[in-house]
């Protein structure tokens, strides 16, 4: 199966059963968001993924500042996960 999907933002990320789960949507003006596609990766291939994907985003865009828009959320006996901005891409 191969199609194409826009998405602008990494709504929810989490690990689950040896799997990265990337819940990707898109953000309208007003700030809403909406979920789109799941990207579910295995655990021991994800930082390869990661890896080649900054890859290309070093090549084919321009540095993008994502240190301010990151936010770690770690609950007690909960493992850590990203909620929110996700990374910007310049258009």
């Amino acid at each position: 199966m191969t199609s194409q999907v826009f998405v602008d933002d990494i709504l929810h990320a989490f690990e689950s059963e040896g799997n990265l789960h990337l819940v990707l949507g898109i953000v309208n003006g007003n700030e809403l968001r909406t979920s789109v596609a799941t990207l579910i990766l295995p655990s021991n291939r994800a930082s390869a993924f990661t890896d080649c994907l900054l890859e290309a985003i070093k090549v084919l865009l321009a540095p993008v500042d994502t240190t301010a828009t990151k936010i770690v959320l770690e609950a007690p006996k909960h493992k850590a996960e990203y909620l929110g901005q996700g990374i910007r891409l310049p258009k």
